[in-house]
């Protein structure tokens, strides 16, 4: 009996030291790291606001996260030792040149990044230069019609403008708070204005966002949508023209005009109105002298942006031997905000580009000179390479100038 007792313990001890042997065994060592970012170089005196660091095990997907900055630095505590990859999402806010504050997203990713042992308990560390990132990039501008149609008798009819926003990415994206805008300065007019925030923003005289929480309003890759600046069948009015009452989205204004007011088709969702400098209802010129872009504001709220995008400027108007002191005043929309951005003019009058070359280093047109009679029915389109459409910043490259508009039979 002693004797099997003896056995016995001396098997439980055995079996206990194989198990506290496998235990052992199956413990992965752990190291922190720590992640120094630095600020995109484009822009300047920027101060991290918030941010967060996402590392995923490449080998079993766990994620693990933080957002606790100090002095542009986040620790990741006891990171099992593997290889990861890196992300950090965060937001900047930084000085355009006039001296006006704004903010702007910025991203950088790493794969691939090995996080080590130290036997001194050395933490691991690594540096991610961020980069401006616009969550909406891959949005484009794939058509802008806004020259209008001609009616049977020749006449011009300009009610049936619109514009197509178009997905060029691998990935469904979402609308949902993008907006629309059109340039305050004309490509065929250059001014010297003072404040000068062509290099940091773009000056608007109008916005209009779309409405959504989020993930109301997808686009598909490859998908186009449709915003009617009317969302009528214009055929009623102009047998040449076309049915906009099947656009996906609408420009409607509530007018200060009774006697100029605008129509509103109940079934075509409108697009929400930020500012608009006609006191009646928006359209775009017909000669194509602005500059329209898609962005992403940073702000949340119409009262935000008002308050804070606004400027007065000055410049000397020109006329001759004369010369007259001028003043104006617009809002302007910072470069970082915008996704893409289409100029418009012709060739006898284009002066300069409303936009910073950054943005778009070329323009489109439909007609060859001012007032071209030829003009109408003629759309601005994008070209396409393959199945993506083309996106080099320049305008005169990646559209189509004087193509039948896409909408016409």
């Amino acid at each position: 009996m002693k004797n099997s007792k003896l056995l016995l313990v001396a098997a439980l001890a055995t079996f206990a030291g194989f198990a506290s042997c496998s235990d052992d065994d199956s413990e992965t060592p752990v190291n922190d790291l720590k992640v120094t970012v630095t600020m995109p170089l484009t822009i300047q005196d920027a101060q991290l606001v918030s941010g967060t660091l996402t590392a995923t095990n490449q080998a079993t997907s766990k994620v693990y996260s933080q957002d606790t900055i100090v002095s542009n630095s986040l620790t990741l505590r006891s990171l099992p030792v593997g290889v990861y990859s890196l992300v950090f999402e965060g937001r900047v806010q930084y000085t355009i040149a006039s001296g006006e504050k704004t903010y702007a997203s910025v991203k950088q990713t790493m794969d691939n990044y090995a996080v080590t042992q130290s036997a001194t308990n050395v933490a691991n560390t690594e540096t991610l230069a961020l980069e401006i990132y616009n969550a909406k990039e891959g949005l484009l501008l794939t058509e802008i019609f806004f020259t209008g149609t001609t009616t049977p008798e020749g006449k011009q009819y300009s009610d049936d403008q619109y514009f197509k926003v178009g997905n060029n990415s691998d990935d469904t994206l979402y609308l949902d708070g993008v907006a629309f805008v059109e340039s305050a300065f004309l490509t065929v007019d250059k001014q010297d204005y003072t404040p000068d925030l062509m290099a940091d923003a773009l000056s608007i005289d109008a916005i209009y966002v779309f409405p959504g929480n989020g993930q109301d309003y997808p686009i598909a890759p490859g998908e186009e949508k449709l915003v009617a600046i009317n969302a009528i069948d214009h055929t009623e009015a102009n047998p040449n023209s076309f049915d906009l009452t099947v656009a996906d989205f609408e420009i409607y204004d509530e007018s200060s005009n009774p006697n100029i007011t605008d129509t509103d088709d109940q079934n075509v969702t409108n697009m929400i109105n930020w500012y608009d400098y006609s006191n009646t209802y928006f359209f775009m010129h017909n000669r194509g002298f602005k500059a329209y872009a898609l962005v992403k504001p940073e702000v949340k709220t119409q009262e935000e942006f008002l308050a804070g995008y606004y400027y007065e400027y000055t410049y000397v108007f020109r006329f001759g031997e004369y010369a007259f002191d001028m003043d104006g005043d617009a809002y302007f929309i910072p470069n970082t905000w915008v996704i893409d951005a289409v100029n418009l003019s012709v060739a006898d009058s284009y002066e300069w580009q409303v936009t910073s070359e950054t943005l778009d280093a070329g323009w489109a047109h439909c007609g060859e000179v001012d007032h071209d009679q030829n003009r109408y029915n003629k759309s601005v389109i994008r070209k396409k390479s393959g199945n993506k459409w083309l996106d080099t910043n320049n305008s005169t490259n990646d559209f189509e100038s004087d193509a039948k508009a896409s909408m016409l039979k």
